[in-house]
């Protein structure tokens, strides 16, 4: 098992983690891609919302309220 320093916020192996922290990549499959998981968006704060948004690929900026942020990324998923 090797551990990965994390060079942008966002979400490994299921857990928000900032810059400069580390995760174990156990969850990692085969081919170097994250494993996808299942993500509470209402348990998130705003900010985790923003990140998982960019990771996502959702544009997003920071003035948008939790519930429009969460719309975003609902309406995203689903196209």
């Amino acid at each position: 098992m090797t551990s990965k320093v994390v060079t942008e916020a966002g979400f490994y192996n299921g857990k928000f983690l900032k810059a400069g922290m580390s995760y174990d990549d156990e969850g990692v499959s085969e081919g170097g891609a994250d494993v996808p998981h299942k993500v509470d968006l209402g348990s998130l704060t705003k900010d985790e919302l923003v990140a998982e948004a960019k990771a996502r690929g959702v544009e997003m900026d920071s003035s948008k309220t939790k519930a429009e942020i969460i719309a975003a990324i609902d309406a995203a998923s689903a196209s």
